[in-house]
Parts: structure tokens; sequence; C-alpha cells
């Protein structure tokens, strides 16, 4: 990321990229402070975001509550602190309590897609017997984009008795959240604008308020 500059023991980040590519706003010290990312920026980067916009994909984009969230790029799993820190989330291991795999362990002792297939129990269609049937787990992960059926097999419980590969049924696709889908799927637009339009939707209903991060900064453990 650029160069740094110290001030009062903190490091604040000077970067390539001049403007947030979430919110498009230009990279000030008040209310568009530059998130220095940990995981994949770089000094010759021209990918940035605010601070203000990370914060607000750790409070709505995100199956764990708080601050976690993940990295609009490269979807690394980032932890924001309340003064600001960016650091990479910790990554507990253990046996899921749901699908029983050894996983990163999120709330409850359950691995993000379980948590977020019980969110989103979609709809599927086996590639083999062309039925369909609720699948409480995030198969379109596996699918590299809405018309293909996926890599990694569930069980069919209608009459295949076996494991098949499964897609979203066409009425279903609307309800895959955009944060998650596969790149192929080209939904990190549709995913940037929902978090945009959320940012001036709140700002417009406290017209007064300005976050002030200039003191502050964003730094990186």
């Amino acid at each position: 990321v650029g160069s740094t500059e110290e001030d009062g023991g903190r490091c604040f980040a000077t970067m390539p990229a001049s403007d947030c590519a979430v919110c498009l706003e230009t990279f000030n010290d008040t209310d568009c402070v530059p998130a220095r990312l940990p995981c994949c920026q770089r000094e010759t980067s021209t990918f940035g975001v605010c601070l203000g916009c990370l914060e607000e994909i750790c409070n709505h984009y995100t199956v764990e509550a708080g601050r976690v969230g993940k990295c609009p790029r490269c979807r690394e799993r980032l932890y924001v602190s309340a003064d600001g820190v960016v650091s990479k989330a910790p990554q507990p291991r253990g046996k899921c309590r749901m699908c029983c795999q050894e996983r990163v362990l999120l709330d409850g002792g359950k691995c993000d897609a379980c948590i977020l297939g019980s969110q989103f129990e979609l709809t599927y269609e086996c590639d083999r017997c062309g039925r369909r049937q609720q699948i409480p787990h995030p198969m379109w992960r596996y699918q590299a984009t809405p018309g293909e059926f996926g890599t990694t097999p569930w069980a069919c419980h209608n009459g295949c008795d076996d494991y098949t590969r499964w897609r979203v049924i066409e009425a279903d696709l609307g309800r895959v959240p955009a944060h998650d889908a596969p790149e192929g799927w080209r939904t990190l637009d549709q995913w940037l604008e929902q978090i945009r339009e959320e940012r001036l939707r709140v700002a417009r209903a406290r017209p007064g308020e300005r976050r002030d991060r200039g003191r502050q900064g964003c730094v990186v453990s």
C-alpha cells in the first residue's frame, strides 16, 4: 500500500487509489478514510475501499454478527476493530456441529457454509433425474455460472439414491446473495451497488452527521 506516515504511533495509509471502489467517493481524512487492507492490497494496487464501506460490509453482508466481513476484492475474512484497526479475522478450526466437517468455525460452532445455507435454503435441480430439492447448503458456490451444474455433489432424495450435481432453479437465482456468488456469476457490481445505496440511505437519514476518523486513521495490526 504505497507509503505510510506516522502520527502519534499510528500508521496512516497513502494509497495509489484515489477513490473508494464501493461508494465511489474521493478519499479524505473525515468521512471517506481509506482502509488499509491486510489481505490483497499492494503498493501498485489501484483498488481501494474506505473504512465506512468496510464497516457496512461487516454489519450487513456477513453471516457473523459484529465487525467481521469479507474483503470486496479477494473475500478474505477481515476484522475491523472499534478504533478502525483492520486485520485478518481469526480462523478457529474444529468440527462443525451441523455438517460435522473440519471447518473454520463461526458463531455457534458452525461453519459459514452451514450458517449461510440455513439462511438461504434454496431449491436446486438434480443433473441426473431433473427433479427439484431444497438443500440447506450454499450449493451455488460450486456453480461456475448460474446455468451450470455445480462440481460438488449432494445426496438426491428424489429417486437417484446417490450423490449428484445440482444447480439453483431459475426462480431462486435472484435469492442467491450477491456478495457470496462465484466470480463467474458477475454479481460483484450488484453487491457494491447494494452497499452504495445503503450508505446513501443512512447519509440521507442523518444529513448533519459526518464520520470523523481523520485523527484515528485506519491501521493494520
